[in-house]
Order: structure tokens, then C-alpha cells, then sequence
């Protein structure tokens, strides 16, 4: 029984790091989203505060949140670039 239970708990340490790790890799991927659209001058000024609340969630232990904040960058990150592209031929046409 006793082994059942630290078997348990190790698929659940072993699982709960391999969720931080998963959640600071999308993290990192939404800060680069945030530069890429900065570099191409279209960050959108969400996108800051936005990762700043998913470190905090992640610092909390809420995983599922700071996911859900630092993928909401990575869209706008997205958005963005799509919205900088669209800009190079925007203007009136006569």
C-alpha cells in the first residue's frame, strides 16, 4: 500500500514539473511573439501586461491560466506580424 501511494505521488511530481516546464516553454514563446511584433512595429499593448499576469500564474502554480494568458499573446503575437504585412500595401489605390 505504502508503495502504491509513493508511486503515486512520484507520477505526480514527475507530472506537475513536466506541466511548469511545458508552461514556462509557452511563456518564452509568447515573450518572443511580443518581440517579433514590436520589431515589426505592430505590438499591440496587451501583450505586455498579458505575460506579465501568466509568470504570475505560473508563480502561483496556476498552470492552466498561465497557459491560456501566455497562448492569447502568441495569438496577438500572430495578429500582429499578419497585421504588419497587410500595412505595407494598405492606402488609398487611384
Amino acid at each position: 500500500m505504502k508503495l502504491k501511494l509513493l508511486l503515486a505521488t512520484l507520477a505526480l511530481t514527475i507530472s506537475a514539473g513536466a506541466m511548469a516546464n511545458k508552461t514556462q516553454d509557452t511563456i518564452s514563446e509568447a515573450k518572443q511573439a511580443k518581440k517579433a511584433a514590436a520589431t515589426a512595429g505592430f505590438e499591440w499593448t496587451t501583450m505586455g501586461k498579458l505575460i506579465k499576469q501568466a509568470e504570475a500564474a505560473a508563480k502561483k502554480g496556476d498552470s492552466k491560466k498561465a497557459m491560456k494568458l501566455a497562448n492569447t499573446v502568441i495569438f496577438q503575437g500572430k495578429a500582429a506580424l499578419k497585421q504588419a504585412e497587410l500595412a505595407k500595401t494598405a492606402g488609398p489605390h487611384f
